[in-house]
């Protein structure tokens, strides 16, 4: 390229808000920087944020750019999609808005037009009735690139489910949401077996790739097992869902 711009210095891409309802994250943000808001209000994903490369790295990698690079298998995008993140795009022409879920075409294609780039990332905060987790699941704890991830963000109504919002990377092409696990979950009642019978729903949404990272069979069940690991996470009934070391 004739003309590089180094992002870490743009200013008005480095900008952190924080609404009553959202949280807005400039593009070249790092999730250094970004992890302390994370962190307060979305406890899991900053959880995964954490096992993102070495320090050095989370100091000048930015969600802004996970998200850009559009990764099948980029550990953000299923987050910011189950959590309804929403991306402002800018260019010349003026600036407007897309929902994460949207963005991602096809194979590292975005929706992002000539000329644009990336200004900001508005994360919706978390009513009192909903809950969100993230799941990462790679050959190493720390420092690896994922097989499978699964984000959830359910809307609990006493003991049902009044909504599911569901997104898994590395199942597809893209970031995906899961329409036939979330029409499973949305109006049940929230129990192991709604969990389960969920999870089996994501043969429906995803047809996975083998590669070295994981088999598509592996990652057919992974993706449903999740589901399970859900369940049990938010009842509390178990309290070592991760292996750290061994």
């Amino acid at each position: 390229p004739a003309v590089v711009v180094h992002t870490a210095h743009v200013a008005e891409l480095l900008n952190i808000e924080e609404t009553d309802d959202a949280l807005i994250l400039g593009a070249a943000v790092s999730y250094t920087n970004a992890l302390p808001f994370i962190e307060r209000l979305y406890p899991s994903f900053a959880g995964m944020i954490r096992r993102i490369g070495s320090r050095q790295i989370r100091n000048l990698g930015t969600i802004g750019g996970n998200v850009g690079n559009a990764s099948p298998i980029g550990d953000t995008p299923p987050c910011l999609i189950a959590l309804d993140a929403i991306v402002s795009l800018v260019s010349e022409d003026g600036e407007r808005e897309i929902a994460m879920g949207d963005f991602f075409l096809d194979y590292r294609k975005t929706d992002l037009r000539p000329g644009e780039v990336i200004r900001s990332i508005r994360i919706p905060k978390l009513t009192p009735a909903q809950e969100f987790r993230s799941y990462k699941v790679s050959k190493r704890f720390d420092q690896d690139i994922s097989a499978v991830i699964g984000a959830y963000r359910l809307t609990l109504d006493g003991g049902s489910v009044a909504e599911a919002r569901i997104a898994y990377g590395g199942m597809a092409a893209t970031p995906k949401r899961a329409a036939s696990m979330e029409a499973a979950l949305s109006g049940a009642v929230w129990s192991e077996a709604a969990a389960q019978i969920a999870g089996l729903k994501a043969a429906e949404d995803f047809v996975p790739l083998s590669d070295h990272r994981a088999t598509a069979e592996y990652r057919a069940l992974v993706a449903a097992n999740l589901c399970t690991r859900l369940y049990r996470d938010l009842a509390g009934t178990e309290d070592a869902l991760d292996v750290v070391r061994v």
